[in-house]
């Protein structure tokens, strides 16, 4: 059966066997593709969704509500914006946090605290953040035309939200308005 098969390839063409060589192989990876991906299928590997989040569920944002047994066993995670202003060409926000934060993140949004988000800031420049303090500091500076920025109107009002991710879920903060005269 092997010498058969060989002298069927040894008569094709260049092309012929080029394609061949290439069939076999895109074959025999798909083969052991699927073959490894049924082993880890029935040794359970592909149903193990550790928490509600990586099954697909949205964080809880939500606070806990009645039961005192519920609120003895939610920890006591809170955010808060202290100042929100312009300083010359950037906006600055302040805020700390109590619990067990692992990150902060805010955003610029034009009107209240529930505006569109504005794409005027540049978005590489991150939350410095005080974990011995748990206060953070984020500053907004303008992104550059190729990075996609957006300039302000100056006669709009802005205003900032911010979030973390606690043990127990995200946290969002009361949204602050941004005192002051944005660039123009």
């Amino acid at each position: 059966m092997l010498q058969r098969a060989f002298g069927w390839f040894s008569g094709l063409n260049l092309a012929q066997k080029v394609l061949a060589l290439l069939f076999a192989a895109l074959f025999l990876f798909s083969l052991s593709y699927l073959i490894a991906s049924t082993v880890l299928y029935l040794g359970g590997a592909g149903s193990r969704a550790q928490s509600p989040i990586e099954q697909g569920a949205a964080p809880n944002t939500a606070s806990p509500s009645g039961s005192a047994s519920a609120e003895a066993s939610v920890p006591n995670n809170k955010l808060s914006i202290s100042s929100a202003r312009w300083e010359d060409k950037k906006a600055v926000v302040k805020g700390s946090w109590k619990g067990d934060a692992s990150s902060v993140h805010c955003d610029l949004l034009e009107g209240s605290s529930s505006g569109r988000t504005v794409r005027w800031w540049d978005r590489s420049v991150g939350t410095e953040v005080n974990w011995s303090a748990q206060s953070f500091t984020q500053e907004f500076v303008a992104a550059g035309e190729s990075e996609g920025g957006e300039p302000l109107d100056p006669k709009a009002s802005y205003s900032v939200a911010c979030s973390a991710q606690f043990s127990d879920g995200w946290q969002t903060s009361d949204g602050a308005h941004v005192e002051g005269t944005p660039p123009g």
